[in-house]
């Protein structure tokens, strides 16, 4: 029987790790979950929801404070997962909920920021 579907292909992309990791927020699925999955080959997610919870001026302006620590995460993730010839084995994206106020500019941010995949319902 031909195999039609290989669990490690997502788009043209090899994950030697068949495992894509939840985005739960708030702070749960962050940069140390996200780069740990990513480094052992899996799809690392980071979820948008009140991302920036422990940004200095969060109360302030949480919009603001989000898009900043999704940058932030991001890179913090990909550190994570580098192995020793700084290549990452997996990959990273967020989990950016469809009804999250300002959707739009927290998809372009990741997208802007370089996201492996965006992961939205």
């Amino acid at each position: 029987m031909k195999k039609i579907f290989s669990m490690n292909r997502f788009e043209g992309w090899n994950l030697s790790l068949p495992l894509i990791q939840g985005g739960m927020g708030v702070g749960v699925s962050l940069s140390g979950l996200a780069g740990a999955v990513a480094s052992e080959g899996g799809m690392g997610v980071i979820s948008t929801a009140q991302i920036g919870f422990e940004e200095p001026d969060f109360a302030e302006d949480s919009k603001t404070a989000n898009l900043r620590a999704m940058r932030q995460e991001l890179e913090k993730a990909r550190t994570i997962a580098r192995d020793v010839d700084g290549k990452c084995p997996g990959l990273v994206g967020f989990n950016i909920m469809v009804a999250t106020r300002d959707y739009e500019d927290y998809v372009r941010t990741a997208a802007d920021a370089g996201a492996d995949v965006i992961i939205s319902g």
